[in-house]
């Protein structure tokens, strides 16, 4: 038998996800299928501070940014935790629907039906407006061709489901926009004279984003049966390479 020398051997990555409240035994699922050059990946659901501890990454499904909130609020020293790892430049971070409003600056988040939710600032200059794209109703799927991604000419099924809208940018962030939405699929924007004040219609439309290390998606990746743009977020922002 012939022992692999342990330089040859791969690096495990344990990537978490915040396993509250919403999709996120899928994200685990299509996580544990990729196969990154030098790397493994073991995906865990994150439950408390100690599961937190054991990852490197970290992705927020969606689901129901209020109950997400109010469970990590609930769980001894979570909320604090997942604040200081989302705020952190050095952690991947990736919010998916719920989880993309959550990534919304502190007082960045606007519209919903119930009460509101605070922001845990992971991505700088976001605002996000709620349920945007309409009710469960009026979710629906979209085929975008997103060139970041890896056989860039095959369009990406994107899945929305009362999916947020990015409300407005700062322009003086370093981001960038991976995935637009065409002009006919745009939801109108949200009253302007909310506290989060007037949108930017130029904003409205971007569904897929990343500034650093953190990404934001408002469609659903892991109902879609592709697994590109996971793969994109460990290559680029958890790998960074």
């Amino acid at each position: 038998m012939t022992i692999q020398p342990a330089e040859e051997l791969p690096e495990t990555i344990v990537i978490g996800v915040l396993a509250l409240q919403g999709a996120f035994i899928e994200h685990i699922n299509y996580l544990q299928r990729l196969r990154p050059a030098g790397h493994t990946i073991r995906a865990i659901p994150v439950k408390n501070v100690e599961e937190l501890s054991q990852v490197r990454a970290l992705v927020i499904p969606g689901g129901e940014s209020t109950v997400i909130s109010s469970l990590a609020f609930l769980t001894t020293g979570l909320l604090p935790a997942l604040l200081e790892f989302v705020q952190d430049p050095s952690r991947a971070v990736w919010g998916t629907c719920a989880g993309m409003i959550l990534m919304a600056e502190e007082d960045g988040v606007g519209g919903g039906r119930k009460k509101g939710v605070k922001g845990w600032a992971g991505m700088k200059g976001l605002k996000v407006w709620r349920n945007l794209y309409g009710t469960q109703l009026e979710s629906f799927e979209a085929p975008l061709l997103v060139p970041s991604l890896s056989s860039p000419s095959k369009p990406f099924n994107t899945i929305f489901i009362r999916a947020p809208a990015v409300h407005s940018l700062s322009p003086s962030t370093a981001t960038e926009i991976l995935a637009t939405l065409p002009s006919d699929l745009i939801p109108p924007p949200p009253p302007s004279d909310s506290p989060l004040g007037e949108s930017n219609p130029d904003d409205l439309g971007k569904v897929m984003i990343k500034q650093g290390k953190k990404m934001v998606t408002s469609f659903h990746p892991e109902l879609s049966g592709d697994t590109r743009v996971h793969e994109f977020w460990v290559e680029k922002c958890v790998l960074g390479r």
